[in-house]
Parts: structure tokens; C-alpha cells; sequence
């Protein structure tokens, strides 16, 4: 029996669910990823005994996500339920506050959901996924850019055309933002109106370990004025021995407002009236002036199936799915491979 090849361009929480879908379904698949590392922005730096992810992320109970390390069979990743309630609106109510920090939107409707630190942080969620895709055949190709499509006769893809080479392909999935697939789809004369048209918001983030506890009795703040959101992802797997969860925080903040210097002292000003002291308590601080949050506003979601007769499924967060940020890249990322191995 012939296997069909399947590639997948991007090593992101899309493109790595995407692979593993496609791996277990029959397909012999490669992954093209542009960076020396997979898993996009959900990876860490190393930050000496410290575990800081990059960003404000919860895991949310029973999601795409947690349910798929479930059926990979991964060790118990759930942890401890993040303690919602107490994240307090400043200028709106409580569940304003929550609704936000589901969604990471200001135009956030009721939304809110059980969030959980993951155990050994989000890095280590990545790691699992990147070892059983391994362990299902997955292959990869790093530092490797896609620079074009090539369709055959009947207008289905058959190659990808990289920095390095030319890959064959039956199937392609694109898990790359709105912009660089347009790109891709252009260079096979294929119309892109529809990711043309979605917006990218950027913002402004601040991560940092410090030793102690500026925003107790609380777990974070959402400000409706300034838009600035922060929290406390303190857990004992994630501090050094020295520390315990009583003595230290793990402060991730983000302006949802304005990315830049605007944004960062958005979030400076802020901690500095509402968690008094911070700035001497800081241990490792990674300022992020500007970082690309969603790919596109809600209502410029595109479908996933765009592209289908021409053998190509798009992935990611700005693809239409009732998920939120990562559960949205994982739920995309395996739709996008049982759409093609449907067809």
C-alpha cells in the first residue's frame, strides 16, 4: 500500500496536532518549520532555575488540547486549577475580568472557562507532543522556509518549493498566520481575498519571576481602562528550591491595548499602583515589545476548508473553530488533517 505524503508547513500547537492527526490516520508526513525549534511562541527561554513561559497561558479543562494529551496517553499534565476567583476587574466586575483573560479580546463575550497550570509549564506540554509525533513517524525539517506552492493539471497541490528543495506532496497544511499563506497560495495563483482581509493585533508583554508576593491576597488584575492584563502563574514545579508558592510569583502581563513603549508602560504603570514594591522583587524580567496575540479579529476567521480541492487545509487561531488560543490551534490543526484524509 502506497502512503500518501503529507506535508505540514509550520511547527507550531497547529502544525504539530495537524501531523499527529495526519500520522494516525495513515499519511507519511513531514513538517517544514522555518525556526531552529517547534512549538512557536508557546516555547520557553531558558531562564536558569526558573520555569517562565512566554505569555499569559492557561490551560483550559477538557479542551482540545488537554483532551488530546489525554489520548496520547501523556503523563498527568492538569496540575492545579488556576484560582479565577480572585482576578479582579479594576473599572469592570469580576466576570468581565474572566471573560478577558479566556479570550485574550476586549470584545470578549461570555466566554469564561475553568483555567489549570499545566504542570512543568507549557514547553513541556510541547515536548510531549514533539515526542509522539516522533514516535508515530513525523519527520522534520528545520531552519527549511516555504517560498511557493506548485499545483498539478488538476489544480491540487504537488509540491511545496522550499529554501532547500523541492518537497512532492499530496497534501499540504498550512498552520502559518494569514499573511505568509497568502503568500504561498499567491505563488499557485490561487485568490487570497479572504486572508488578505484579516487584521493582525499586536501587543505589548512583560514575564517575570520575582521573589514575592506583590498581588497577594489576589491572583491578577484586569484593568478596562488601559487594557492591561496580569497574573500570578506561581506553582511549585516552576520555582527554584529556594522558593516556595507562598514566597514567590510568576507575573506574566499584557496591554491589550497598545503594543511598543505604550504598551510596556501600560503595564509598568500599572503594577506600580496595584503591586507595590514589584520592580525590587524582580528575579528574571523579559520585556516583549511587540508580539503578534491573535492572527485576525473574530469576525475575519476564515474556513479551514478554503482551500480543499486543491488538496490544502488551513490551521491556527484564525481559523473558524468554537475554541479559543491554544485549544483553537489544536482543534484547527486536526480538523485540517481529517479534512484531507476524508477526501
Amino acid at each position: 500500500m502506497i502512503r500518501m505524503r503529507a506535508v505540514v508547513v509550520g511547527g507550531g500547537l497547529a502544525g504539530l496536532s495537524a501531523a499527529i492527526q495526519l500520522a494516525v490516520d495513515g499519511a507519511s508526513v513531514l513538517v517544514i518549520e522555518s525556526n531552529r525549534t517547534l512549538g512557536g511562541r508557546v516555547r520557553i527561554e531558558d531562564s536558569g532555575d526558573w520555569i517562565l513561559d512566554s505569555g499569559l497561558h492557561l490551560m483550559r479543562r477538557r479542551g482540545p488540547f488537554q483532551q488530546l494529551q489525554r489520548r496520547l496517553r501523556a503523563p498527568r499534565v492538569l496540575g492545579k486549577r488556576w484560582d479565577s476567583a480572585k482576578l479582579v476587574g479594576v473599572g469592570c466586575d469580576n466576570r468581565r475580568a474572566r471573560d478577558v483573560l479566556s479570550s485574550m479580546r476586549l470584545d470578549a463575550g461570555n466566554v469564561a472557562e475553568r483555567a489549570i497550570v499545566p504542570t512543568g509549564g507549557w514547553s513541556s506540554l510541547i515536548d510531549r507532543l514533539i515526542t509522539s509525533a516522533k514516535e508515530m513517524g513525523v519527520e522534520f525539517a528545520f531552519e527549511t522556509e516555504a517560498k511557493g506552492l506548485l499545483l498539478n493539471g488538476d489544480n491540487k497541490v504537488r509540491a511545496v518549493i522550499t529554501n532547500a528543495d523541492e518537497i512532492e506532496c499530496d497534501c499540504l497544511v498550512l498552520a502559518i498566520p494569514p499573511k505568509p499563506a497568502a503568500k504561498l497560495l499567491e505563488s499557485a495563483k490561487l485568490s487570497t481575498t479572504e486572508l488578505d482581509a484579516c487584521t493582525e493585533q499586536r501587543v505589548a508583554a512583560l514575564d517575570a519571576a520575582l521573589t514575592g508576593k506583590p498581588m497577594r491576597p489576589y491572583s491578577g488584575y484586569f484593568d478596562e481602562r488601559s487594557g492591561v492584563l496580569v497574573i500570578d502563574q506561581s506553582k511549585p514545579d516552576r520555582l527554584p528550591q529556594r522558593g516556595s508558592e507562598d514566597e514567590c510569583t510568576l507575573l506574566h502581563a499584557v496591554s491589550l491595548n497598545a503594543e511598543g513603549e505604550e504598551g510596556l508602560n501600560a503595564i509598568k504603570e500599572f503594577l506600580d499602583s496595584h503591586c507595590s514594591g514589584w520592580r525590587n522583587m524582580v528575579a528574571i524580567r523579559r520585556s516583549t515589545k511587540s508580539v503578534m496575540l491573535h492572527p485576525s479579529k473574530l469576525d475575519e476567521r476564515v474556513n479551514g476548508r478554503l482551500y480543499i480541492n486543491n488538496r490544502i487545509a488551513l490551521a491556527g487561531t484564525h481559523v473558524l473553530t468554537p475554541h479559543t488560543l491554544s485549544d483553537a490551534s489544536v482543534d484547527s490543526g486536526r480538523k485540517a488533517a481529517k479534512l484531507l484524509m476524508n477526501r
